[in-house]
């Protein structure tokens, strides 16, 4: 291809004739097909075919402009001296060298505005923003291996990236694996994915469990170019064979996962015998889907009703069943420049995920939908506007069951077709990427991916077609709007699980940038318990000043009969987070709270669980409940729930004998807690206390409400109470 370019870039130099008959050819029809597509629907104009005719019409317009101008400006020079005005002559002699000037400079002229408009150094964040998440909160892995890809890849006919001469499948799955082990810090891959897993259920409130038989997950993939079913692999870039080969092998061999259970594809694209076969011979019951459905594929399907609505509510959509079906979801999108949005990395995978009210699976585009809050218009480069982005990132079945984030830069690519080109920075110093990013913070993923892009688009623009997109400002507008609400656009609610949007969520996980570079630190890189960690393979790519937890210690057996405070000790002692998570299990028995308070509420047996903040190291101690009668007993008594159905807000009420420290808990009716308000100091006689169910993410179905006042004695109010959020 690039030879081709050459010939025909040689040819037109040489013969001039042929050169102004192209540019004529091309610039008139670059006008036409520009007015009559984007004159009647101008949005239009941010279609990937009116983006690529937009430089030949422009340049023609102003060759037009220019040769019109100079010619009408010699002749108004030719009539002033006729008639003996030479100022007046003077004046368009100047308008008419001007225009020339224009005229002949028109490429170089229209090329440096398209690069310079817009661009802009990112901003220095005060400092970590939002609240991180995962295993190790905030930490991204990731593995850099150079043996991974063939760098002498010409990336023509025959010699395509994706082939198995250049792109290593044992190196791959090597890769997929060290980098699980890093995110995860365990020291093989079993134990890896049952942390991960365990932490995701632990966090989406269904307790420290790990994987369960039965439990669907889907894989989303990156396969842009592929159309709908048609599509084959070339020299553009969409998501590596080998690692989407690798992460089946992981989930099937590894974690136990029936091949049944499994979804792997880009629901709307194709999936190409490059990726076909090679895993399907080796998973055969996996369901492989795509747009079209053809050749043992299985066509998407989708939702009855629409399930997903922008928050500035111009836009829903339906959704694949297989993702209203998972209990998890693998992000795996591709490292790239983006020519609307600047970047695409996890977030912008799912612009793959929802489709357009006129469209099926076989003809989906988000061109005409979801492109009108991109930076690629000038108006948008600011930070603070609506991003659907951030709706992307908090949906409940989109970012928000996001079991891992998995970055494929093996192959990092230019623009939404993926050009795929060697990078300049270190430590890549001019060959390919070779790396893969796993996260489970959606936005610290997004934050990292970003840093890496802005530097080598900032630096090495010359080396990419002079493609400077990752530095427009705005374009990490929806990062910084994801980790806070605080950044939120003005009049803004994102909640895209709900039509009304009346319950918005919060922070969706941690963002800063990196403090150079060349040392790609991050704040828990240089020893604080906040922001994001950035651990590599090999270690010795980035410093880390980081001191992980080891261990965490708690009395293997205790009899309590009252109130009573378990400590707990972190190895070794001076740990960067010294933070301990807290577990009853069984708080029909005992609470515990976040400062290891242990209220018994009868006698029995109950375990409580201690688990570091940092690493999820974990130590129970079995504890036996005595309770006599007298102070430390616990009268139980009733309250109100109002209203009841619960639907957005509710009113708890009790009456109060004493003056007493006040918690509110909701839980399930097995038991489990999963909700609890902050303690609060209240007076003698009838109290109330109100929650919003959408600040615990309560699905509908039955709860217990219970509300522990602690004064001279303890008194537990509880009454049973029904969610109905969702009509």
């Amino acid at each position: 291809m690039k030879a081709f370019y050459s010939a025909l870039s040689s040819l037109l130099k040489r013969n001039k004739t042929i050169a102004m008959t192209t540019f004529w050819v091309t610039g008139t029809g670059s006008l036409l097909w520009f007015l009559v597509r984007v004159i009647p629907k101008p949005s239009r104009a941010t279609y990937p075919c009116m983006r690529a005719a937009a430089p030949i019409m422009s340049g023609f317009v102003v060759y037009l402009l220019s040769l019109g101008g100079s010619v009408l400006a010699f002749r108004k020079v030719r009539e002033k001296i006729l008639l003996a005005r030479y100022w007046s002559a003077f004046f368009f002699t100047v308008v008419a060298v001007l225009s020339a000037i224009v005229l002949f400079s028109r490429n170089e002229f229209i090329a440096q505005a398209a690069n310079k408009a817009g661009s802009a150094m990112v901003e220095n964040a005060d400092g970590p923003a939002g609240i991180a998440r995962g295993v190790h909160p905030g930490r991204v892995a990731w593995v850099l291996d150079n043996n991974v890809t063939n760098e002498d890849c010409s990336n023509s006919a025959d010699d395509y990236w994706f082939m198995d001469k250049n792109t290593n499948q044992a190196v791959t799955g090597k890769m997929l694996g060290d980098g699980l082990k890093s995110l995860s810090g365990q020291e093989n891959c079993v134990a890896a994915w049952d942390i991960l897993f365990r932490n995701f259920n632990y966090t989406h409130k269904k307790g420290w469990v790990g994987y369960q038989a039965g439990e669907k997950i889907v894989i989303k993939l990156n396969l842009t170019s592929l159309g709908n079913g048609w599509g084959t692999l070339s020299e553009g870039m969409n998501s590596t064979p080998q690692l989407a080969l690798a992460i089946l092998q992981q989930l099937v061999d590894t974690v136990g996962i029936a091949q049944g259970d499994i979804t792997i594809g880009d629901p709307y694209r194709g999936f190409s015998d490059d990726y076909w076969d090679k895993c399907h011979a080796r998973y055969p019951n996996v369901h492989y889907i795509q747009g079209l459905g053809t050749d043992g594929r299985e066509q998407t399907e989708l939702t009855d009703e629409d399930v997903f609505f922008n928050s500035d509510d111009n836009f829903q959509s339906r959704l694949p069943k297989a993702y209203i079906e998972a209990s998890y979801l693998i992000n795996m999108p591709c490292m790239k420049s983006h020519g609307s949005a600047g970047i695409t990395l996890a977030a912008k995978n799912h612009q793959g995920s929802v489709i357009g009210p006129d469209q099926d699976p076989d003809n989906q585009g988000m061109g005409e939908y979801l492109h009108y809050d991109y930076p690629d218009n000038p108006t948008n480069r600011k930070m603070g506007m609506y991003r659907h982005l951030v709706d992307f990132m908090a949906h409940k079945y989109l970012g928000e069951n996001t079991l891992v984030y998995i970055v494929d830069a093996i192959w990092s690519g230019r623009d939404w077709f993926g050009a795929v080109e060697k990078w300049q920075m270190a430590p890549f110093n001019n060959d390919w990427t070779s790396s893969l990013f796993l996260s489970q913070d959606a936005v610290a993923i997004e934050s990292v991916g970003f840093d890496f892009l802005f530097n080598e688009f900032e630096n090495h623009s010359a080396d990419h077609n002079d493609d400077v997109s990752p530095t427009w400002v705005g374009v990490q507008d929806y990062i910084h709007q994801a980790a806070d609400p605080a950044n939120w656009a003005p009049g803004i609610q994102y909640d895209p699980g709900n039509a009304d949007h009346h319950t918005p969520v919060g922070s969706l996980g941690v963002h800063e940038h990196w403090n150079d570079a060349t040392n790609m630190q991050y704040s828990r890189n240089l020893g604080n318990n906040q922001g994001i960690e950035l651990v590599s393979v090999p270690a010795n790519l980035v410093a880390n000043s980081k001191i992980e937890v080891t261990g965490i210690s708690v009395p293997s057996t205790l009899n309590i009969s009252g109130e009573t405070q378990i400590a707990a000790g972190i190895t070794p002692a001076n740990a960067t987070n010294q933070g301990v998570l807290w577990e009853s299990s069984n708080t029909a028995l005992a609470t515990v709270d976040q400062d290891g308070m242990v209220t018994p509420l009868g006698s029995g047996l109950v375990t409580i669980t201690a688990m570091s903040a940092d690493g999820n190291k974990r130590a129970s101690t079995e504890v036996t409940l005595e309770m006599p009668s007298g102070l430390h007993q616990p009268v139980i008594e009733k309250c109100t729930v109002y209203p009841n159905p619960v639907t957005e807000y509710f009113v708890v009420t009790y009456t109060l004998s004493e003056s007493a420290e006040i918690k509110t808990e909701i839980l399930t009716i097995d038991g489990k807690r999963v909700a609890c308000s902050n303690s609060i100091n209240q007076p003698a006689g009838d109290n109330s206390y109100a929650m919003r169910t959408g600040d615990y993410n309560l699905a509908d179905g039955m709860y217990i409400c219970r509300v522990i006042a602690r004064g001279a004695n303890t008194h537990i109010y509880t009454t049973r109470m029904l969610i109905e959020r969702e009509k």
